[in-house]
């Protein structure tokens, strides 16, 4: 027999689950979600969506975009996760692992994570006589980077659409790609070998190797690569260091618990 608590505590159950799910649409979403798609997705009705995510937004944990709209959630979630996040630090799993690839390949290695349309450097290990330009804290796009080309193969093609009109392309470089259709062809090559290809496309005179980290869900938010100056890249060394790279992506996942990726 279903007494007045058992309902309202069946009730709660129900909005809490109603919530977490509106939550994990959100995330999925890293660059805003409609009203609408997001009700859609959860699977509530549009007037329960909003409500709920009413008090998201009223608690800090989410915001509305003034001009489009359109939902995502704050950092303040991110703070919550804090604990887990520092001990499962992904620099912190990844740095030795890096750190002896730069001394099999003799160049620099960078590890960064995503930011929007764009990607922040938040590690770099040098082991030649070569120094790069990069350095740790720059910002770069995503569109014209190997580490962000990676990053990108891993997303569903709406959100990379999405990406690539908030990024507005320029040539930064000869090569840099400026054509949604070539990035896209070459994002179907990296999902099939496994890496991207920065060719010289972000610094002059600069060829990387570059892989992403994936997550639980396949999609990744950090990648890192392998630099070198682009006459001592050829594609024969591109192969070589691209398969101690692999490797070495191996290893990080088995660390990070994610050895299946």
């Amino acid at each position: 027999m279903e007494t007045a608590e058992t309902g309202r505590e069946q009730g709660g159950v129900q909005s809490v689950a109603r919530i977490f799910g509106i939550i994990e649409v959100l995330a999925a979403h890293p660059m805003g979600v409609g009203l609408q798609r997001l009700a859609t997705e959860a699977g509530l009705a549009k007037s329960t969506t909003h409500r709920l995510l009413a008090s998201l937004v009223q608690l800090g944990y989410a915001r509305q975009d003034s001009v489009t709209g359109h939902y995502r959630l704050t950092l303040k979630m991110f703070e919550l996760s804090s604990g887990i996040v520092n001990s499962m630090d992904i620099m912190g799993v990844a740095k030795l692992h890096l750190e002896r690839l730069a001394q099999r390949t003799g160049e620099a290695v960078h590890l960064v994570i995503r930011d929007a349309r764009d990607i922040v450097y938040i590690y770099k290990t040098e082991s030649g006589p070569t120094r790069m330009s990069s350095r740790v804290g720059l910002r770069s796009p995503l569109y014209c980077t190997g580490v962000g080309k990676a990053i990108l193969s891993t997303l569903p093609r709406a959100e990379v659409e999405q990406i690539w009109r908030e990024s507005h392309p320029r040539k930064l470089t000869d090569n840099t790609i400026t054509d949604l259709n070539t990035l896209l062809a070459q994002l179907a090559q990296v999902r099939i070998r496994g890496y991207a290809i920065d060719d010289e496309e972000n610094e002059p005179g600069i060829r990387c190797v570059a892989l992403a980290i994936p997550g639980p869900s396949g999609r990744a938010d950090s990648a890192f690569s392998i630099s070198g100056l682009a006459p001592y890249m050829t594609e024969e060394r591109v192969g070589r260091i691209a398969a101690l790279a692999l490797q070495t992506r191996v290893d990080i996942l088995h660390d990070l618990g994610l050895a299946g990726r």
